[in-house]
């Protein structure tokens, strides 16, 4: 029989996958291991696996479908074995078999055959950019095989200066609401209808916080660490002390989590992603440092593992390097909290009963109502604002 070829389940929360492109097509040899297809959840890029030595017989799912994980997206038959020796489902399907392994990669592109005559040879995050910021695909030099064009064929265009038709104007463009866009979408939606989301907003003292990061800074340590990773590493502390604020919601029980996991929101071009650092109430600001700056930077390029994204237990996104100075964050499901991080601002304040000049910054706290009171989470957002400024 042949051997099914499917969609591969990334992490826990992965319930469907965008096929981005066949790396092979109908009729080439394969062996275990080979790469066969590209695929893009919301958080990754990553290259599926052939798990058996053959020929793929059938692609059952085209390159740009977004299909259920575990669905059937192709078939390998056994060397001399053809799909007429016996009835095969030529339809895709979900499987019942185990899924292939599969490790995370760039976009690797497809051959010139497996797309329609007539069509610019561009990965869909290439053309995504190339929509948003009014490029011409046409006039873009591709360096792939074949020609095709990546983003960074893409983003050079974009440097040089390149732009769209003067026959399609600008507010005509537009991005369809697909692969990664679309299960943000979806998420936030979800979010917003399954909790009863409020949020306190704490303008908050961080002169030690400056500080104390400024005297690490001229100690010239190993890992400076970034003003995120501080604030995770307290916010770490806090959540440790108040466990109602680490937890989840199952069934008719709130369950409070051992393992603090605090994520990072990290903006990328291809969408939003959270990266997660464990245990991170164990490490000081130092450590989370070391963990965040390559789960970063693997993030930035596509290059996540689904270790990199998955466990986290409370999450904090910072708008403050875009001049905001407070706002309202969405919760990342299942999780029952996320801490908004705005600007840092220089201030006058009174400080026992004298003008100060102090640094100051609005936490933006947002919580599930169902399973923690204003007050209890109160309490909390204040201990993050006192754990700050106590740093030394």
């Amino acid at each position: 029989m042949p051997s099914d070829v499917v969609m591969p389940k990334l992490g826990l929360n992965m319930t469907e996958g965008l096929l981005v492109e066949w790396l092979k097509k109908e009729g080439d040899p394969v062996k275990k291991g080979d790469l066969l297809f590209s695929v893009e959840t919301d958080k990754i890029t990553t290259e599926a696996e052939a798990n058996v030595d053959g020929m793929l017989a059938k692609i059952l799912v085209a390159a740009g479908e977004t299909v259920p994980v575990r669905t059937v997206v192709g078939l390998i038959t056994a060397p001399g074995e053809t799909l007429a020796a016996e009835p095969v489902n030529l339809t895709a399907r979900v499987a019942p078999a185990e899924i292939p392994a599969e490790k995370p990669a760039e976009t690797v592109a497809a051959p010139a055959s497996s797309q329609p005559r007539g069509t610019v040879l561009a990965s869909p995050i290439a053309k995504r950019m190339a929509a948003e910021k009014g490029i011409d695909l046409a006039m873009v030099k591709g360096t792939g095989p074949d020609g095709r064009i990546s983003l960074e064929d893409v983003e050079r265009a974009l440097a040089e200066g390149a732009t769209a038709g003067a026959e399609k104007p600008a507010e005509s463009l537009g991005v369809k609401i697909e692969g990664v866009r679309a299960v943000i979408a979806e998420r936030m939606l979800a979010s917003s209808q399954n909790t009863a989301q409020v949020t306190l907003h704490l303008e908050t003292d961080v002169s030690a916080m400056v500080a104390y990061r400024q005297k690490l800074k001229t100690a010239a340590v190993q890992h400076v660490p970034s003003f995120n990773a501080i604030l995770a590493s307290v916010t770490a502390q806090a959540l440790k002390e108040f466990p109602y604020m680490n937890a989840v919601q199952e069934g008719n029980v709130i369950k409070f989590l051992e393992k603090v996991n605090v994520g990072l929101a990290v903006d990328t071009d291809a969408g939003l992603v959270v990266v997660v650092v464990p245990d991170t109430e164990r490490k000081d600001p130092q450590a989370v440092q070391a963990e965040l700056t390559p789960l970063i930077e693997r993030a930035l390029a596509r290059k996540s593992q689904p270790d990199d994204l998955s466990g986290g237990t409370f999450t904090i996104t910072n708008l403050g390097g875009f001049g905001v100075e407070g706002f309202t964050p969405i919760i990342n499901p299942p999780e029952m909290a996320i801490l908004g991080v705005g600007r840092i601002i220089e201030k006058l304040v009174i400080l026992d009963g004298k003008v100060a000049q102090r640094s100051m910054m609005t936490l933006s706290l947002t919580f599930d109502h169902r399973l923690v009171d204003g007050a209890p989470a109160a309490r909390f957002l204040q201990a993050v604002a006192e754990k700050l400024a106590a740093l030394a």
